[in-house]
């Protein structure tokens, strides 16, 4: 029972990683998207957020997609917090 069990996790846990991997060069797609519409924006805060996409996107390149999650996500929450 238990190696079934772990087997299942396993397969689901390999499975998933493409689904979360295809998810960050969205996170970057709408990051792109809020900028080219933020008019509230300075200019240094738009390239801090550039550079938080783009490390991000290195991340995701990779193969750290928890960290290209994360830095993605702190890109998104600057935006909306000037928004």
């Amino acid at each position: 029972m238990i190696k079934k069990t772990a087997l299942a996790a396993a397969f689901l846990a390999f499975t998933a990683a493409p689904a979360l991997a295809a998810h960050c060069p969205k996170d970057a797609a709408a990051i792109e998207a809020a900028l080219a519409k933020a008019t509230n924006l300075s200019e240094a805060q738009k390239a801090e957020i550039t550079a938080l996409k783009e490390e991000g996107m290195a991340q995701h390149n990779a193969g750290d997609h928890r960290a290209s999650e994360a830095t993605l996500a702190e890109a998104m929450r600057m935006i909306l917090t000037e928004m």
